[in-house]
């Protein structure tokens, strides 16, 4: 396995994925270890496509640094070989693309239409004939595959080795197990090279599992040349356009004996600046973005200030900036409004509370609302409002014929709720482990946390319409259907310990406070577990 060095937290977790693999090939195949695989491929995949984004990030970033400096031909230059590196690991990538579709197609006889699963995942010896060649004649895709992967490092390490590339994080992609500590003593595993290891007596979904994991070592050696050309890192010297000094503060205004909280730091910071930071005196740590956190009790009544210093090295050179902050310090009056762009939720009673000090009794509101309702409560100010479906609304408020105030609300969608297999008294049923069939399968629908805090009256929710399928070998040998989240296991057949159950939510409503009802999103309409 490829690595070394200094590794980021996702790579580390990769290259513990691939630990796992690695044993798991080892093992005697069974459906839960099948599983296994399924889900490794899943989290690696996921991995893949976050590490492909952050390549195109780092290039978009190089690009934008590159025309910051002039465009100059070394700069120019930098762009034009990550391009190049970048197309170069496409296509391999594309290449081993291919082959894992030629796997689910031919080897693991395609992918099932309902569940979206590879149909035959536990077919070993159409992979190893694919991989390796008929009767093992080492002439197989397999072979291709590690001439391809080998050839990639060997290019890396002769075209990019004068940017400072780490010759010790390349390290060949396609080694058999002789170098692996894994095998070391091992008489039969350790003789077997990069295709017999990795697709002999090996299940589709663990080959697909193996070559997904190859993906994502191709894009950290990606990554680790486009460090070295400059993508995302432009030097340790610091360079400001423009430097200013300031602070924020979570409130001008403070109770007597109650902590101020501000935060000090340049507008134009740098993580890697080593500010040495004060505020009244006292010594304060920026953070990992260059931010200190100042915080003292507010003392005295009226206007009051704090002075902080911020130093930085730059060019060899010590330069301290001086501000001062000034605040107001009052005596403890609550004053609770709600912000004016805080967000609503669509076909919801949202409650609201407005209020014009400056016309103390004679603010007497009437209420309007662009896309939507609204409701007058029953204390002054109060107000109702149901938003339609665009994605914002607008409050007028008036009072005694004239136009006081206008708020702009953004409006969200109704999170979908989280569906789940129940018991009869709906707490959720834990199904990390086999559990025995219950007589009835009940299936509850609970509303996002924060929209149940929010709006508790409209967190309603019922499950309508379910199916559930048996699972044997592979293959459906049972099927049912019912209404109001409940279903007769029964009707599903007989289980045996070690069946699969799928039961699939194809309908999930919600009734909102004035009683109508309304279609819910699904998040996850699958629900799976194996019996005992």
């Amino acid at each position: 396995m490829a690595g070394g060095g200094k590794q980021s937290p996702r790579q580390r977790m990769i290259n513990m994925m691939y630990l796992v693999l690695t044993a798991l090939l080892a093992l005697q195949v069974s459906s839960s270890i099948i599983d296994k695989f399924i889900f490794l491929n899943a989290s690696l995949e996921h991995s893949l496509e976050a590490s492909r984004n952050a390549s195109e990030s780092a290039l978009a970033a190089l690009k934008k640094q590159v025309e910051k400096e002039g465009n100059t031909a070394e700069g120019r230059d930098r762009i034009k070989r990550a391009e190049e590196l970048k197309k170069k690991t496409a296509i391999l990538i594309g290449d081993i693309d291919k082959l894992k579709n030629k796997l689910v197609k031919e080897a693991g006889d395609g992918v099932d239409e309902k569940t979206g699963a590879v149909k035959n995942p536990k077919e070993e010896t159409k992979v190893e004939v694919m991989m390796l060649g008929p009767e093992g004649r080492k002439n197989g895709l397999g072979y291709d595959l590690e001439k391809k992967l080998n050839k990639f490092t060997d290019e890396i390490i002769k075209d990019y080795s004068d940017v400072g590339v780490d010759k010790a994080l390349i390290v060949p992609l396609a080694e058999g197990n002789a170098k692996n500590p894994i095998y070391k003593y091992d008489e039969v595993q350790r003789g077997k090279d990069f295709a017999q290891a990795n697709f002999g007596q090996t299940p589709v979904v663990a080959a697909l599992a193996v070559l997904t994991q190859k993906q994502t070592e191709i894009i950290r050696y990606e990554q680790e040349v486009l460090k070295k050309l400059g993508a995302g890192e432009f030097g340790k010297e610091i360079k400001f356009d423009k430097i200013i000094a300031n602070a924020s503060a979570d409130a001008n205004i403070v109770a007597q004996g109650s902590e101020y909280t501000a935060d000090l730091f340049l507008s134009a910071t740098s993580s890697k600046a080593g500010a040495r930071m004060t505020a009244n005196g006292a010594s304060i740590t920026p953070n990992t973005d260059g931010v200190g956190k100042v915080k003292f009790n507010a003392s005295g009544i009226g206007e009051q200030a704090w002075k902080g210093t911020i130093t930085i090295n730059n060019r060899g050179k010590d330069t301290t900036f001086v501000i001062e902050k000034k605040y107001t310090v009052v005596q403890a009056v609550l004053i609770v409004k709600a912000a004016a762009n805080f967000p609503l939720y669509r076909n919801c009673a949202n409650p609201l509370e407005t209020a014009v000090p400056a016309l103390g009794a004679a603010y007497r509101p009437s209420f309007s609302v662009d896309n939507g309702t609204a409701i007058p409560g029953s204390r002054n100010g109060d107000v109702t409002i149901f938003p339609g479906a665009g994605p914002a609304c607008k409050l007028t408020v008036s009072s005694g014929g004239r136009v006081v105030g206008i708020s702009d609300f953004r409006v969200n969608p109704v999170p979908p709720p989280k569906i789940f297999l129940c018991n009869s008294q709906g707490g959720a049923i834990n199904l990390k482990d086999p559990i025995p069939l219950p007589p009835t399968l009940r299936v509850c629908a609970e509303a996002d946390e924060t929209f149940r805090n929010t709006l508790p009256k409209e967190a309603n929710y019922r499950v309508v319409n379910v199916e559930a399928y048996l699972f044997r070998g592979g293959r459906s040998i049972g099927q049912t259907r019912g209404n109001g989240g409940t279903i007769n296991a029964a009707s599903l057949g007989a289980a045996r310990p070690g069946d699969g159950v799928q039961i699939i939510v194809n309908g999930v409503q919600r009734v909102n406070s004035r009683g109508d009802i309304e279609t819910a999103p699904i998040n996850t309409p699958y629900i799976g577990f194996f019996t005992r």
